[in-house]
Parts: structure tokens; sequence; C-alpha cells
């Protein structure tokens, strides 16, 4: 198990990249009014989801650009067309 000194330096790792991620963004600090410290306290409450949406802009696919299929995801699909094709035989007898 990690200690303390472990968990507050990625704290403080992911409260630098919220800062960063939002001057990216495009948002100024400059342009608003607030004090350094609200504006750590504000990336501080960023800092554990940067992502603000589910989109798959914001978040980003979770397999890469070239999203390849799991294993499960192809098992599952031979299982539903399996499913389908019998379905399909099993109505047309009737």
């Amino acid at each position: 198990m990690r200690g303390k000194a472990y968990r507050r330096a990625q704290q403080k790792r992911m409260v630098n990249r919220a800062l960063q991620a939002r001057v990216f963004v495009g948002f100024s600090w400059s342009q608003s009014r607030e004090t350094e410290e609200e504006r750590y306290l504000r990336a501080k409450k960023w800092a554990n989801n940067l992502t603000k949406c589910s989109c798959e802009m914001c978040t980003g696919h979770k397999r890469g650009p070239f999203a390849e299929p799991t294993m499960a995801k192809l098992k599952h699909d031979v299982s539903t067309r399996q499913q389908m094709e019998e379905y399909k035989y099993a109505t047309s007898d009737s």
C-alpha cells in the first residue's frame, strides 16, 4: 500500500494538470477575477475528473483511435448473430 506522501504528490500532479488543461481549452485566467487561491481550489475540484461530460470527444475512446473490439465483445457479437439466425429459421418454419 502506498503512503500519504505518494497520494499527496499524485494529487498535486493532477491539480497542476487541471490548471494546464483549463488554459489549454482556452479559458484564460487573466479574464477572470479569481485570486490564485480560488483558481487552485477550482483546479483541485477538477483534478479528480478532468472530463466534464461523457461524450466521445471529451473522454476519448478507451481502446485508442483504431478501437479493435475486445475478445468479450467479439464473442458477444458471434452469440448474438447465432441467436438471430436461430430465430430467423424458427419463425420461417411456421
